[in-house]
């Protein structure tokens, strides 16, 4: 047989040159045998062309008795843009087979593959076995082509001349036609329709034009002639697609009959058809967008209608046991859209005269008495034989998508991730927490937002808080003054000025007249920030284009504001290719007293854009420092030192000590040093870096070092009086001058000395006994309340034991001091301050000792000499004198802490008139400090001896003996 193919292809070879034809021989092929033929966008296809065979393996099994579908055709775009399509198309092919050849004993009667490309079309391969056509399929490479059309219309004549009547050819391609317009190719395969009776099915993942050019129109003219369909889909939804392919070709060959076709342009549209016939069931498939389509059997009866699939671009239903008479279609959308619908009729396939004989997994179904077994969802088979269908082989089997799919007999499972839940219907469906407030935790007044397997609780607009707690926001209701910006806590707020509380910035590539060839991006800036520098101190009120170190610089849409205005809003704009506010921010904006403007900036839109600098508002407004003035040296406007503040020698530097409350500051003057050339960053110091803060200080010209004042830390030592503490430290800098040799030293000698008060007894106390509470308060900082048990009345000598033991006739110093940056505006007013006998401060036993911010007047032994007059509050009692009846007493007090500059705040507690204390607290709350334990010694025994014992000398030595035996016993002092 090969010897004699051979020998036909080398006749034809052979004679083509000699323009004869040579008749081909008819033995082993069929008699209407096809042609195979090149081409290109020249060819005129209304020529013969040279006739050769197509390559065909095997022959048909005419051994099988069993049912047949009808011949499937593929008719294939093989151009290199279709290699992700036949991809996927290769692994829905082998899907579809498998599920024919289950349902048909004897499969598909003809399987044929036709490619086509550009410019040549062909091969052709026919074959009778399942196996050998996925091989063709698998061994689909694609290649070549070059631009987008494709010669579609000669491949479809290739593949009805090699397909037997009534074949379903599918054509794959994602390109329009090319050769729409041969109207001698185009009237060949209309006629090759009508003589085949064959369905063409176009399949379309992509186009050329749109569906209104005469390139892709040509697919419905044909499949509207052929009983077809133009599906145009994504390539991830091509197995839809072929569902209706494995319900076509899984029914037997002339078990059909065509009902009702027609195509739409839009709109909606009401239409009939006929049943004539007794039908196993409809199968009614459309392409196009539809937005509504109805089917309603005879005398307006609901229909059992079963959907295969509803896509935007085509669906598919299945009529169950339809009834004869005139059915009815309505249907709507918005362009152009197809329906096609067929009657089945019930067949031998899998006819039975007796319904046992159906398999386990099967339904025996009564057609007018012809009874069919098919097989159940989840099973395929012809009926009498019925195996579980793996759903998890292949993904579109299943509805689990990303998540894991688990086969059964019979049908799957899902297993969804946690907020999911496993749906028969659609598989892994998210859970909607925000459906219940039982699946979520958000609390009023939070909202709940849904998202796929989760979900998020937001606090609206005037709140803070994660969702699950929220708090009113209080900066958002104005509460502080206009000049002031506001800070949320938890719990509080606070306001500050932004005048005080900034970030430099001094990049001189922000300056208008720097160019935009660097890309920088300020998607990090928040926050208040101020310009400095010889690149500008303020924004540019005009729009600035490519510089700045951006090609999108940002300048201010506005004007600065002024002094009283406080702090105001204006519009931030980055130009970009000619439009000066491609790109918007807002920014807040305040005009500070020393004349400079702080920003208060919230990143960038997007990157890369700059805030700029208008580089000639140096002259306008200089950020010097005290020591320096705004000159011009080399060019260029700058800060530049006072001549009062240069010095002609290394050794003429004198720093300036600075002796603060909890720290010992030194002091350079930036002016000494640059006279001096020496680099700030140069200095070095003899400690260790944990020991010490460097602090660049803009406004006064220095450069500062802070050691914190702890004694025996960091070479600090401390000596104390009776009434001073003096602190003693010494530090060895190293400053690098360019114009010597090496690094100098400036050995810098500090002493700071104290009146000793209650905060700095403790701070210098070895292991004091003290309690502390912290109070963020609005505007200022950070305070601390400390709460302390002292050894005497001057107050600085605090116990330094976790208990203290006091004699029933001891006298305690309780002491109370305020810590803060600027403790001295408040005082320290003890409003209630009592004992009780545990450490719970709603102990319902309570010894007042102070009430009402004044002394309890029962115990004479009770002092209050500072109470509402300093940071310091101290009182003085002997308390187990004072509370009797308990061995340990813990002390709590109820501190306000009273603004001096609004309020009277000393207590009139000697005064007999009405007083009432109104005071300012920082936010109006009272503070409670507590200490302990007190607990009390027990009292040393005095022993006397009686008048008696003169007059019975002998019985009083005789006890006097007895005692001193006992006292020796128990060590008591002698008598």
């Amino acid at each position: 047989m090969f010897l004699q193919l051979l020998g036909i292809v080398f006749l034809i070879c052979k004679t083509a040159s000699e323009t004869t034809t040579v008749p081909l021989p008819t033995t082993d092929f069929p008699a209407d045998l096809p042609t195979y033929f090149p081409a290109d966008s020249s060819t005129d296809f209304s020529t013969d062309f040279l006739t050769a065979i197509p390559v065909i393996y095997g022959s048909p099994n005419s051994n099988c008795t069993g049912s047949k579908g009808s011949s499937l055709t593929y008719l294939v775009d093989t151009t290199g843009s279709m290699y992700d399509d036949l991809a996927q198309l290769k692994l829905v092919n082998t899907w579809l087979l498998d599920r024919v050849t289950a349902r048909l004993s004897c499969g598909v009667y003809q399987y044929t593959m036709v490619e086509f490309n550009d410019p040549t079309v062909g091969p052709v391969r026919i074959t009778y076995s399942k196996n050998q056509f996925d091989d063709f399929f698998q061994n689909l490479v694609a290649s070549g082509g070059g631009d987008c059309p494709e010669l579609t219309m000669a491949g479809l004549k290739l593949a009805l001349q090699n397909s037997p009547s009534g074949s379903l050819i599918l054509v794959l391609t994602d390109a329009s036609a090319k050769d729409y317009n041969n109207v001698a190719l185009v009237n060949e395969i209309y006629s090759l329709l009508n003589s085949t009776r064959s369905q063409v099915l176009f399949l379309t993942t992509g186009l050329c034009g749109s569906m209104t050019d005469p390139d892709y129109l040509i697919f419905r003219d044909i499949a509207s002639r052929s009983f077809g369909h133009v599906f145009n889909v994504d390539v991830s939804n091509l197995n839809i697609v072929f569902n209706y392919l494995d319900y076509t070709l899984s029914k037997p060959a002339n078990s059909s009959k065509q009902l009702f076709s027609k195509d739409y342009s839009g709109e909606s549209h009401s239409d009939s058809f006929s049943v004539s016939d007794n039908f196993t069931s409809l199968i009614v498939t459309t392409d196009g967008v539809i937005t509504s389509f109805d089917i309603i059997g005879p005398g307006a009866t609901e229909a059992d209608i079963r959907t295969i699939a509803n896509e935007t671009w085509g669906s598919m239903y299945i009529v169950n046991h339809p009834v004869k008479g005139i059915w009815t279609i309505e249907i709507a959308g918005p362009d152009r859209f197809s329906v096609r619908i067929e009657g089945f009729h019930a067949t031998n396939v899998s006819s039975t005269s007796n319904c046992s004989k159906c398999h386990p997994k099967a339904t025996c179904d009564d057609y007018f008495g012809y009874y069919q077994c098919s097989c159940n969802d989840g099973f395929v088979g012809d009926g009498f034989n019925c195996s579980d269908i793996d759903e998890c082989a292949y993904y579109w089997s299943n509805k689990c998508g990303p998540y894991t799919c688990e086969n059964t007999y019979g049908s799957y499972t899902c297993s969804c991730p946690t907020g999911y839940y496993n749906s028969s219907e659609y598989g892994c469906v998210d859970i909607n927490e925000c459906a219940s407030s039982a699946l979520n935790s958000c609390e009023s007044p939070a909202t709940c937002i849904n998202s796929l397997g989760s979900y998020t609780c937001v606090c609206p607009y005037g709140y803070v808080g994660n969702g699950t707690s929220c708090e009113v926001d209080e900066c958002t209701h104005n509460v502080c003054d206009s000049g002031m910006d506001c800070i949320k806590r938890v719990g509080s707020y606070s306001c500050y000025d932004p005048c005080l509380n900034y970030t430099a910035l001094d990049d001189a590539w922000r300056s208008t007249s720097s160019s935009g060839s660097y890309y920088y991006c300020d998607y990090d800036k928040n926050g208040w920030y101020r310009f400095e520098g010889r690149g500008g101190v303020k924004m540019p009120e005009f729009c600035v284009t490519y510089a700045c170190g951006s090609p999108c610089p940002m300048w201010l849409s506005g004007s600065h504001p002024r002094a009283s205005d406080g702090i105001v809003n204006r519009t931030a704009c980055a130009s970009w290719y000619g439009s000066c506010c491609t790109w918007s921010s807002t920014v807040q904006i305040k005009a500070c007293p020393d004349k400079y403007y702080v920003y208060k900036l919230h990143g960038t839109p997007t990157c890369s854009l700059t805030y700029c600098t208008d580089v000639s508002s140096v002259t306008d407004v200089c950020a010097c420092a005290n020591t320096e003035e705004c000159s011009m040296v080399d060019g260029e406007y700058g800060c530049n030192c006072k001549d009062e503040f240069k010095i002609s020698d290394i050794s003429d530097i004198h720093p300036n000590l600075t002796c603060g409350k909890h720290e010992m500051k030194v002091s350079f003057l930036k002016c000494q040093l640059k006279s001096q050339h020496i680099d700030v960053n140069t200095i070095s110091i003899a400690a260790n870096r944990s020991c010490y803060t460097l602090q660049d200080d803009i406004v006064n010209g220095t450069y500062s070092i802070t050691i914190p004042l702890y004694d025996g830390q960091c070479g600090v030592t401390v000596k104390k009086t009776k009434t001073f503490a003096t602190y003693f430290n010494t530090m060895y800098i190293s400053l690098n001058s360019n114009d010597t040799a090496g690094p100098q030293e400036v050995i810098v000698d500090m002493k700071c000395s104290y009146p000793l008060n209650i905060q700095l007894s403790l701070d210098t106390a070895f292991n004091p006994m003290v309690s502390t509470v912290h109070i963020v308060t609005e505007g200022t900082g950070q305070f601390s309340l400390s709460i302390a048990l002292f050894q005497d009345g001057n107050y600085t000598t605090p116990y330094q034991q976790p208990v203290v033991q006091l004699s029933s006739k001891a006298y305690l110093y309780i002491g109370i001091s305020l810590d803060g940056p600027d403790a001295s505006q408040y005082a320290v007013l003890m409003t209630n301050c009592f004992g009780t006998p545990t450490k719970n401060i709603d102990d319902p036993t309570k010894f007042y000792i102070i009430k009402d911010s004044c002394p309890n007047k029962q115990d004479s032994s009770i002092s209050v000499p500072m109470n509402g007059v300093s940071d310091e509050g101290r009182f003085s009692l002997q308390l187990f004198k004072f509370i009797t009846g308990y061995n340990t007493i813990y002390l709590h007090c109820e501190i306000n802490l009273c603004d001096f500059t609004t309020s009277v705040c000393e207590p009139a507690c000697n005064d007999s008139r009405n007083f009432n204390i109104k005071s300012k607290s920082i936010e109006s709350f009272i503070y409670n400090v507590s200490i302990g334990p007190v607990q009390m010694m027990p009292d040393t025994p005095v022993l006397t001896l009686s008048s008696s014992c003169v007059s019975e000398a002998s019985y009083c030595l005789h006890l006097l003996a007895t005692l001193l035996i006992v006292g020796s016993f128990l060590q008591l002092p002698h008598l």
